[in-house]
């Protein structure tokens, strides 16, 4: 009998994924979500939705996908998810982590996410960590002034990272869930290359059909730019952090957890081209 899996954040980049392959696979889920009429729209009215704040909404499941939002509460946010969990009977738990956690020295975003995992460990809920890199949508942050200037605003343009495709990070949480010898792992989820953001560049110049000019900005700078797009003081000043802070280290865990080798940089731009593209 297929186990139910409980999806949470299911209408985020991963989330949405990993839902349209539990469908896809015939997988019994239920998606927990806080905004339901959002989850319906987007997934479809055959979708078995609860409500988050319920205490009923991990019943009956035995496995759960979660992922939290980033901040000085993410480990408590987690602890609170970790004993529902238990309380519900899930026996197993693939939760979203971060590549952070190994940088060396420690920073904000990594002991946030440390904080996660040590409180869903501590629950005694079989727990999987997936801790990606540099997710390749984050390119997004870019489009609106290569629409409007054919530039990129970027600190230190020439620091590398290996960007990974979302649903290359849903596929491996996929299969974390769906089959055995998984509990108890952490995978570092990574892309199939080392890249620098003016490589990135490049690539959406190449997709768009049109130069992209890079300027190296100041963190300070780049700090302004975030908080003025919306992003939180803190998570701006922790993203800030991160710059030039150490060399990616490459991993095969897409290839390993999924037979399946990731998704390039290029092949993600092609599908969100429209993104970056000027309205003509």
């Amino acid at each position: 009998m297929p186990r139910m899996i409980a999806v949470t954040s299911a209408t985020g980049n991963i989330g949405l994924s990993l839902v349209r392959m539990l469908q896809s696979a015939k997988r019994p889920f239920r998606v927990i979500a806080r905004d339901p009429l959002r989850a319906a729209k987007l997934l479809g009215p055959d979708v078995a939705i609860a409500d988050a704040a319920s205490p009923d909404a991990l019943a009956g499941a035995t496995k759960a996908f979660y992922l939290g939002h980033p901040g000085p509460e993410l480990g408590a946010a987690a602890g609170a998810f970790a004993t529902a969990a238990k309380a519900a009977g899930v026996a197993h738990v693939v939760a979203i982590s971060s590549g952070t956690i190994d940088m060396d020295p420690p920073t904000i975003l990594g002991g946030w996410h440390l904080d996660l995992e040590r409180a869903l460990s501590a629950s005694g809920v079989a727990c999987t960590f997936l801790r990606p890199g540099n997710f390749a949508s984050n390119a997004l942050r870019w489009a609106p002034t290569i629409r409007a200037k054919s530039t990129v605003f970027a600190p230190k343009p020439d620091s590398a990272s290996i960007p990974v495709d979302p649903y290359d990070i849903a596929a491996v949480a996929f299969a974390s869930l769906v089959n055995d010898g998984h509990a108890g792992k952490t995978y570092s989820v990574q892309g199939p290359t080392v890249m620098t953001a003016r490589t990135q560049a490049a690539i959406i110049a190449d997709a768009i059909g049109k130069p992209i000019h890079v300027v190296d900005v100041s963190a300070e700078q780049a700090r302004n730019g975030m908080i003025g797009a919306g992003m939180p003081a803190r998570m701006a000043d922790a993203v800030v952090e991160l710059i030039g802070h150490s060399e990616p280290k490459p991993s095969s865990a897409v290839l390993d957890v999924t037979g399946t080798v990731p998704r390039t940089f290029a092949a993600w731009v092609a599908e969100h081209r429209a993104a970056f593209a000027s309205i003509s």
